[in-house]
C-alpha cells in the first residue's frame, strides 16, 4: 500500500476512534428541529423503522460544537450548506465562519432545515420523507413493480432485510 493511502487509512481509523456520535448499523441517529416542517414529517417515517431510533431534536437538547464539525466534516460540506441560511441573512453579506454557525445554530435551532441521519459510517442531509429509508436499503417491502400480467416479486430484495 502506498505511503498516501496508508495515511489516509490512518486517519480514517482515527477519526473512526475520535467520533462524538453514535455509531451503529443497527441504530438510526435522527438529528432535526422540531421548528423544521420536513424534520417533523421525516420523524414519522423514522419512528416506523423497525430499528433503534435515537431521536435528537435540536430545539430541545443541543449538540456540542465538536459534534457539528464532525457532522460537517464528514458530509464534507460547509454549515453555510448544512443550514438554511437565507434565515440568518446578514445585511453587509459577510461571510460567516465556523464558530459564527455553530453560535447560530445553537441560538436558533431553526434553521435546520434539512434534518440529519447518520447510520453506522453512513451520514446524509434528508430532503424528502422517503429519502431516510435508503440508509437501511429499503425497497418498498421487497414488491417489484411488474406488467399487469406478471406476477409480483414477494420475496425480500433488499440486503439485510428480512421478509414475511
Amino acid at each position: 500500500m502506498s505511503n498516501k493511502k496508508q495515511e489516509k487509512e490512518n486517519n480514517k481509523n482515527k477519526e473512526k476512534i475520535m467520533s462524538v456520535l453514535a455509531r451503529n448499523k443497527r441504530q438510526l441517529t435522527y438529528i432535526y428541529s422540531s421548528e423544521s416542517v420536513l424534520g417533523k414529517k421525516v420523524l414519522g417515517y423514522v419512528q416506523a423503522m423497525n430499528k433503534h431510533i435515537e431521536t435528537i431534536d435540536i430545539s430541545k437538547t443541543k449538540l456540542s460544537d465538536t459534534a457539528w464539525v464532525e457532522i460537517s466534516n464528514e458530509l464534507n460540506m460547509p454549515f453555510k450548506n448544512i443550514f438554511k441560511a437565507d434565515s440568518v441573512t446578514d445585511e453587509q453579506n459577510h461571510d460567516f465562519d465556523e464558530k459564527d454557525w455553530i453560535k447560530m445554530i445553537q441560538n436558533n435551532p431553526a434553521i435546520l432545515h434539512h434534518p440529519i441521519a447518520i447510520n453506522a459510517e453512513d451520514i446524509m442531509i434528508v430532503s424528502s420523507r422517503a429519502e431516510v429509508l435508503k440508509l437501511f436499503e429499503v425497497d418498498s417491502a421487497g414488491l417489484e413493480k411488474g406488467f399487469n400480467h406478471e406476477e409480483p416479486t414477494t420475496s425480500s430484495t433488499s440486503k439485510g432485510e428480512s421478509f414475511i
